[in-house]
């Protein structure tokens, strides 16, 4: 038997006043990032950073570099002179290093690949003391 025309849209009332409960019921989610990528750590700003060293090596150019250590977290910058890359095993375990002679405190560090963030070339050049090792 067909509902009368009162019974069908006090029906849908009740139907509609339920979903709306139900919606506001519902748990909620947090809405994705979309679109946005974090500054550094991605692997386009890592390729950035081993580029922008690599090209500073073949033209014996000096580097500014802000670096966070891994010891004590640390944010620090430093001028260096790149020369090679080795791998050392760590107490985090097996990692890439940058070598490089640190031209304020005057002798060659080993940086963490991963904890160097920006990276800027310089114009003052330096004559390499030992064979570079970057190409």
């Amino acid at each position: 038997m067909a509902l009368s025309f009162a019974e069908a849209l006090h029906s849908d009332l009740n139907r509609m006043l339920f979903i709306s409960e139900a919606e506001r019921k519902a748990p909620r989610r947090k809405p994705k990032r979309v679109g946005q990528k974090p500054a550094y750590g991605t692997l386009y700003a890592l390729r950035n950073v081993r580029m922008a060293i690599r090209e500073a090596a073949l033209r014996q150019v000096q580097v500014v570099m802000t670096y966070t250590k891994t010891t004590d977290g640390t944010t620090n910058k430093y001028i260096v002179e790149p020369y090679s890359y080795r791998y050392r095993r760590l107490r985090a375990g097996l990692r890439k290093l940058l070598f490089a002679f640190d031209v304020e405190d005057g002798h060659i560090k080993g940086f963490v690949i991963g904890g160097i963030k920006k990276v800027a070339l310089t114009d003052k050049r330096f004559r390499a003391r030992w064979p570079v090792e970057i190409a």
